[in-house]
Formats: C-alpha cells, structure tokens, sequence
C-alpha cells in the first residue's frame, strides 16, 4: 500500500510539472526558437521570418506600386478633364507639369496608348521634367521606337534639354542592333546629345549589313549564280539575301561630333581616331 501510495504522488508531481511550465510560457512570452531567431537578425512578419532588411524591401515596393496606381489615378482624371473642355489649357498644364517619379510607368503607358496627338506630346514633356533614369529610359524607348515621328523628335528634344547622361548607353547599344532604321534614330539622337563616347561606336555602325531571309518557292527551282564558286545553286528553300547599307544618320552624327568629314571611308575613320591618341571621354572637336 505504500508503495502505491508513493507511486501516486510521483506521477502526481510529474503531471503538475509541465502545467507550471506551459503557465510560464504564456502568450506574452518568447519561445526558444523565437529567440533563436531574432539572435539570427529575424523577425516574424505576416507569418514567415524576415531580417529587417527584407521587411523595408518589401514595404517600400508595396508603397511604390500603391504610388504608381494613385499616380496613373490622377493621369486618368485629367485625361478626362482635358475632353470637358472646361479649362483645357489649365489640364494641360498640369499634365506637362507632372513631377511625379511615381507617374513614369503611367506616362510611358499614355503615350503608347494615346490617339490626340498634341496629347502625346504632353506626355512626353511630363516624362522630360520628370527626369530620372526610369523617364530617361522610357524617353529612349520613344525616341527609338514610337511609330510617331513627331513623338520621336520631341522625345529626342527633352533628352537634349534635359542633357539626359543616362540617355547615351542604351543609344550606343542601339548601334548595334539590326534594326538600320533604330541605327539611324539611335544616331540621330546621339549627334544630338554631343557626347564623344559615342564616336567609336558611331565609326562602327557607319557601314552594316544587314541579312534577310526568303522563303522560297516549294515545288519550283530556282537558279544562283554564286559569285566566285563558278557554279550554280539548285533548289526551292529559302534564300539568303545582305545588303549593304550606308547610314547616313550616323554620318552626320559624327560630323557634328568631330567637325569632320571622311565621307563613307571607315578605314579613315579609324586612323582619325586612332591619332587622336585622348581618352575616350574627352571632346574630339577641333576649336573654332
């Protein structure tokens, strides 16, 4: 009897061990792993363990894409206070004057999107006094790309008046597309814009060759002469085409850049420049 007696007490006191722990780790307390963590540099954050670096990241991307909606919001508001017509040029006024860095995805989206034409060009000397690399790099796109001359020519003047410094890599690297009608804009932009980095890059894209690509007639031969094998070239399949093309564009750039003119000889191009014998950064231009 005693010693169930004994045995009772002991699975008594073994029960009533754990419930003054789990009282001792009530709500209000931090668990080991809790701690292990914030020893870590970890904080808990809607459910998962996140340094406090991550949580700002996260914060102020949501704070960016919350700004860029109300920015787009307020682009749509004048769009539609521009057709009242109660004070057009008032609206538009505040169109051209948008400074919002927040408002560049929702301009660059506009001027695509637009069919006015005078519309448009609001858009794009918002982008212009806007001025960061992202309207910078959107005024690029326009320059390059918009099927709208007049776009094209005015984004080309905001990144002049702007002397935009971000504008002339992505134009550089347009040289080198295949593209030879973003080669010529891509050029004209850069004569422009009055940096030497671009000369180098200008001499290359001078002369290209550009190849295209036939499909050819199934069923039915055709003939080639092939210069140069003494033979010819049987068959249907699709034909490779280059053609030579001198940019002229680029030509006038790099007059306007060096106050030369070596007409459409590459190789006295490149002797130029090699005489000059300056870091690339320094202005090539002769005084007057």
């Amino acid at each position: 009897m005693n010693f169930l007696r004994s045995l009772c007490c002991l699975l008594l006191a073994t029960v009533v061990v754990p419930v003054g722990s789990v009282a001792a780790e009530s709500p209000g307390s931090v668990s080991p792993h809790a701690q292990r963590m914030a020893v870590l540099g970890y904080q808990r954050y809607r459910g998962s363990w996140r340094t406090a670096q991550e949580i700002s990241l996260i914060e102020q991307a949501e704070a960016a894409k919350q700004g860029e909606v109300a920015a787009r919001q307020q682009l749509e508001r004048l769009r539609r206070d521009l057709d009242r017509g109660d004070d057009p040029a008032g609206v538009a006024e505040q169109i051209r004057q948008t400074d919002d860095p927040l408002a560049v995805p929702a301009l660059a989206t506009a001027v695509a999107r637009e069919p006015q034409a005078r519309v448009r060009l609001l858009y794009v000397e918002a982008l212009g006094g806007i001025g960061t690399p992202d309207a910078i790099g959107a005024l690029v796109r326009l320059t390059l790309d918009h099927p709208d001359g007049e776009v094209r020519h005015a984004a080309t003047e905001q990144l002049v008046e702007h002397h935009a410094p971000w504008a002339v890599p992505p134009l550089i690297a347009a040289l080198a597309g295949p593209d030879n009608g973003r080669i010529n804009r891509a050029a004209a932009a850069l004569g422009r814009l009055g940096d030497p980095r671009a000369i180098e890059p200008l001499i290359a894209a001078l002369i290209t060759s550009h190849t295209t690509v036939t499909a050819g007639n199934e069923g039915k031969t055709s003939v080639t002469f092939t210069p140069g094998s003494g033979g010819l070239a049987l068959g249907g399949g699709p034909k490779a085409a280059t053609t030579i093309m001198q940019n002229r564009s680029v030509l006038e750039a790099l007059t306007t850049l060096t106050d030369e003119n070596f007409s459409w000889n590459v190789s006295a191009w490149r002797q130029w420049l090699a005489a000059q014998g300056l870091p690339p950064e320094t202005d090539l231009r002769r005084d007057p």
